[in-house]
């Protein structure tokens, strides 16, 4: 698979992520971008994309404050976290992540899928309770997230 880079910054985020993704997630996103850059919103809101052969990754573009593709890594290298917990949610105003162990299949699937239909201005579904491995509830604001990262393993519709 050729590889790309996307480095993006978010707002409220100093540290800029970087990930290596595929001909086809690139095209996607650069035509997402360029539609948001000339005012369109018939675009998607998230985009899902695999960012390694085990992690996935759910980037909302309203979020986005920088966004550059290279064909080579620029600037300091960003190693996705190990996310042994099984997802981590980016939320605005918060430096950490939301972590869930999240070990079962189900809403979480729907989710990260149903977030990467959603259209650029629609409104985001307000809010989600998941429960983590130990069956106990998890609830926040979908409008809230930034990034998530995800083991691929729990989305039954690999990105």
């Amino acid at each position: 698979m050729p590889k790309h880079y996307l480095r993006l910054t978010f707002y409220g985020r100093e540290t800029p992520i970087q990930v290596a993704i595929g001909d086809v997630d690139t095209q996607e996103i650069l035509e997402g971008v360029k539609g948001l850059a000339a005012g369109r919103k018939d675009i998607q809101a998230f985009y899902l994309f695999a960012v390694s052969e085990h992690l996935s990754a759910l980037i909302s573009m309203a979020e986005i404050q920088t966004l550059q593709f290279t064909a080579r890594p620029n600037g300091g290298v960003w190693t996705p976290p190990a996310v042994v917990a099984g997802v981590a949610f980016y939320l605005k105003g918060r430096r950490d992540p939301l972590l869930l162990d999240y070990s079962g299949q189900g809403p979480l699937d729907d989710m990260f899928h149903g977030l990467s239909r959603t259209r650029y201005g629609e409104d985001i579904p307000g809010c989600i309770m998941l429960t983590d491995g130990e069956g106990e509830p998890s609830f926040f604001r979908l409008d809230e997230v930034q990034y998530a990262l995800v083991r691929s393993e729990l989305i039954q519709k690999p990105s």
